[in-house]
């Protein structure tokens, strides 16, 4: 990264697409003076003394930029990203197990403002109007360049014409989430209700949306192509969690099996050294099936699962719809748990590495299709 630029990355904006981008870096770079984030020890912002005005002098030969997300998606995204990562949820009490308890936790509550005031991740200490006020003085003052998460390719576009950062023409999408409802697809009630509840983030984005869209017009984001292929984050995820972990309800279940997942993924990826996500999705599911006919064959345990896969055709989507057979299975047939919760055994013979067609590879390779205007994590 360039050392007179800033870039401020408020959680679930793309803000790991950029600084990977900034970094030319495979993955996300630890914080430090010219990258604000989490801090991985404290789970503090690092960026609140930006907006400090004793410090505005310091900072006013810098180039800052940030980008802001519209309120109602970015806390969809941050629920969904975090319900899978206990280190985070269990920093809020209490701990939420559905969307709806999550938004109307109070430590969730203008998350943006808080973090850019330097606060703790979910602290029980919450933004009051005279933070934000502090902010949009900063922005105007220092000032802060900042690009909307919806208009992502004019955001690098502006990015480039306020500071002189160079952008690769291609750009990898980092960050996605596998499974997670669109804007649209929640209820009204919902919708007000993190509207209400995020009020001072609402009133920040809509601030900066309105100095964005005075420069839209010069923008274009024709020079940006976005790899945005979901495969590309399997090998990432499941060298973290059990593959299952973000679209499998029956949380009992995995810690059941814990040790299953792991020497599945780890012979997978360390012995087999499979490295393309599509393969690796497929290996999973193929040999998570094999398994599961081996320590319970003729089971209607093993028919409902094989049934749900062989609905569906994208790999990924056949991984889903095994989870949601689990957790079906389970609710319907309480009495059967006992049977079926054992810890499955690990047996490398019942690995199948399926062949990638020739369709698949060429795709895969050749045909990306990338997106210009986007939505990366």
């Amino acid at each position: 990264m360039s050392n007179h630029i800033i870039f401020i990355h408020v959680p679930k904006t793309g803000g790991t697409t950029l600084n990977t981008a900034m970094q030319q870096a495979y993955w996300q770079t630890k914080p430090d003076f010219y990258y604000r984030h989490i801090l991985a020890d404290t789970k503090e912002s690092n960026a609140g003394d930006i907006f400090d005005q004793d410090n505005f002098k310091k900072y006013s030969h810098f180039d800052i930029i940030m980008m802001l997300r519209h309120p109602v998606d970015r806390a969809i995204s941050e629920y969904y990203f975090m319900k899978e990562r206990t280190e985070f949820m269990k920093l809020l009490q209490p701990i939420p197990t559905t969307f709806s308890e999550f938004i109307n936790n109070p430590q969730t509550h203008n998350y943006v403002v808080s973090f850019l005031t330097g606060n703790k991740i979910y602290s029980k200490k919450r933004p009051q109007p005279k933070d934000l006020k502090q902010i949009i003085t900063a922005i105007e003052t220092l000032p802060i360049h900042v690009g909307i998460f919806e208009e992502f390719g004019k955001s690098l576009d502006l990015f480039s014409k306020e500071t002189g950062v160079e952008w690769e023409r291609k750009v990898e999408v980092k960050r996605m989430t596998f499974k997670r409802p669109r804007m649209e697809e929640l209820s009204e009630e919902l919708t007000n209700s993190i509207l209400k509840f995020n009020s001072l983030d609402d009133e920040l984005y809509n601030y900066c949306l309105e100095k964005f869209n005075a420069k839209k017009n010069a923008l274009s984001a024709a020079k940006f192509k976005f790899d945005a292929n979901k495969y590309n984050h399997v090998l990432p995820y499941m060298a973290n969690y059990p593959f299952f972990e973000f679209c499998m309800e029956n949380k009992e279940y995995l810690r059941k099996n814990i040790g299953y997942f792991k020497a599945l993924t780890d012979y997978l990826i360390y012995v087999m050294k499979i490295n393309d996500g599509l393969k690796l999705t497929k290996a999973f599911n193929a040999s998570y099936l094999n398994s599961i006919k081996n320590q319970f064959p003729g089971s209607s345990f093993y028919s409902s699962i094989l049934g749900a896969y062989n609905t569906e055709k994208e790999p990924i989507n056949q991984t889903n719809a095994m989870a949601k057979a689990v957790d079906v299975f389970f609710l319907k047939n309480p009495k059967d748990s006992a049977n079926y919760f054992k810890p499955m055994l690990f047996d490398e013979l019942l690995v199948e590495i399926p062949k990638m067609e020739i369709k698949e590879i060429f795709n895969q390779f050749f045909l990306k299709k990338p997106y210009t205007g986007g939505k990366p994590g």
